[in-house]
């Protein structure tokens, strides 16, 4: 779940929660409220002693609908209903008049000889009640009349309820009704303090689970942010941050542990960088002190007059010049390394036919390996025309570089090189294979790195910079092929190049190299 799903629900639940408790204490104090003061019931009417003064028309209705409903219940049985003694001493303390008749035949009577002479007093309160009027309550300050026929079953029986007091009665809603008030006051302070304290203790108990479960959910998470920050900071790198969820946290966090193997792999990336660099300076240096040694040497022998003789000063002319070619080819070897290395090269793409393209490369080759002694032969495998995307140029100094590679380390006084093109799935596959000394297979992937060669020592400057494979390999991967080898020591080495057909390059490469 979100943060913000997280922190909305916490809220809806406190707000559920307030508002079951309000509703809770509405419903409660409602129910005492109506329970208590409002139902028509006689259990809530307190009997009055023999010398009360006053009642109100309140209590009268409570004990008329209280008469009523003792009919209608216990019918001929009065005597025996559990309300009938609150009734029956309510009406004598307040000296009250009141009879229950059914069907004519008097089943209660109070406050008079018989029922008639009931009646006839209540008539002079009310003649409306001799006009057979089916329900008269009546009333003023001084009185109260309640008169009512019901039926009672459904035999047919019809009972006639008659109650009426003629001296103490008032108008208002309860006689001294202070403490009435004060009761309900008190009995509703009673409810809502309860429902207070425990909705508070509620409240509070479900706030600190709910903020501890929220703050929980967010501060762990954090607290791992934090952990690893601490640890980028002092240089290490190599952990992972452990947290799994679906929210927006995990998805920084996500993405820091992401900056961190970025950070990683681009700490490796500089490590290799500076290894590589200080290979570069050590084998420039070296490569650059040995013909210019010997350049010193021979331009020491001409001035000290040690070639003495025309034949000796030609030769020593020819192997300086000779020497600052080499050094001129290895300047413009490291020129085009670093060009390279910092995509400074503008590649203009062409679509090409790449069997009559490496045949073309090898014609033009096999003079050059003819004077290195080094017998080329092309073969063409593919079935159909095949088509490519690449630099004419720049790929004839990947083919030219191999070439060379292969004619320096020859081992025998007449090398070959077998060149041939294949079609593999959506590859065109060049091959280059000698039958030169050849390299040993723990260490063939290393021929193009920059720098190397097969000879720790550097001690053959003839043999080159070490550069040219690593061009090689650079304008490959530029045109989006691969370069690799297979080789074994005294079994020659073989060169592959895989190049996309059908122009794909144009989707991998920037327009930049398209030198637009």
């Amino acid at each position: 779940m979100s943060v913000r799903k997280r922190i909305l629900v916490s809220n809806i639940i406190m707000l559920l929660i307030l508002l079951a408790l309000v509703m809770a204490l509405s419903f409660y104090v409602m129910r005492v409220f109506i329970t208590t003061y409002i139902k028509n019931d006689v259990k809530s009417l307190e009997i009055p002693s023999d010398e009360i003064t006053s009642f109100s028309v309140y209590e009268l209705q409570i004990l008329f609908d209280g008469m009523i409903d003792m009919t209608s219940e216990s019918q001929f049985d009065l005597n025996n209903h559990e309300d009938f003694e609150i009734i029956d001493s309510y009406i004598s303390n307040t000296h009250s008049k009141s009879y229950i008749l059914i069907n004519g035949n008097a089943v209660y009577l109070n406050g008079g000889e018989d029922a008639n002479k009931i009646y006839s007093e209540a008539v002079l309160l009310n003649d409306t009640i001799s006009q057979n009027k089916k329900t008269i309550l009546y009333s003023d300050s001084d009185c109260f009349l309640y008169f009512t026929n019901i039926k009672i079953n459904d035999k047919g029986d019809v009972a006639e309820i008659l109650l009426f007091n003629d001296h103490i009665g008032t108008m208002e809603f309860r006689n001294e009704n202070s403490k009435y008030w004060q009761d309900a006051a008190n009995n509703i302070y009673d409810a809502v303090r309860s429902i207070t304290v425990i909705g508070s203790a509620i409240i509070i108990i479900i706030s600190f689970a709910l903020i501890i479960a929220v703050s929980n959910s967010i501060m762990s998470p954090l607290n791992k942010l934090k952990e690893a920050s601490r640890k980028i900071s002092e240089g290490k790198l190599d952990f992972a941050i452990e947290y799994t969820g679906s929210d927006e946290i995990t998805d920084v966090i996500r993405q820091f542990d992401h900056m961190r193997i970025k950070l990683l792999e681009s700490n490796e990336t500089q490590r290799i960088y500076e290894e590589d660099r200080k290979e570069l300076i050590a084998g420039i240096s070296h490569d650059l002190r040995t013909p210019l040694t010997s350049i010193k040497g021979y331009a020491s022998g001409l001035i000290d007059g040690i070639a003495d003789t025309p034949e000796k000063q030609k030769k020593y002319y020819t192997t300086i010049y000779n020497t600052a070619v080499e050094m001129d080819k290895l300047v413009d070897d490291l020129f085009l390394f670093s060009k390279l290395d910092l995509d400074k090269i503008p590649f203009v793409f062409e679509h090409v036919e790449i069997g009559n393209y490496i045949s073309q490369c090898c014609e033009e080759l096999k003079f050059s390996m003819d004077k290195k002694k080094i017998c080329l032969s092309f073969a063409n495998l593919c079935k159909d025309s095949v088509y490519v995307m690449l630099d004419r140029d720049q790929f004839a100094r990947v083919l030219i570089n191999i070439a060379e590679n292969s004619a320096k380390y020859k081992k025998d006084e007449i090398g070959s090189l077998y060149v041939a093109v294949t079609e593999q799935d959506n590859e065109v596959v060049i091959a280059m294979k000698d039958d030169g000394i050849g390299v040993d297979s723990a260490i063939v992937g290393k021929i193009f790195d920059s720098f190397y060669r097969d000879d720790p020592a550097r001690t053959n400057p003839v043999k080159g910079s070490g550069l040219g494979l690593s061009i090689a390999k650079q304008i490959v991967t530029s045109h989006g092929g691969r370069i690799w080898a297979e080789s074994n020591i005294g079994d020659g080495l073989t060169v592959f190049i895989s190049l996309p057909k059908d122009g794909e390059i144009i989707s991998i490469k920037d327009s930049v190299h398209s030198g637009k």
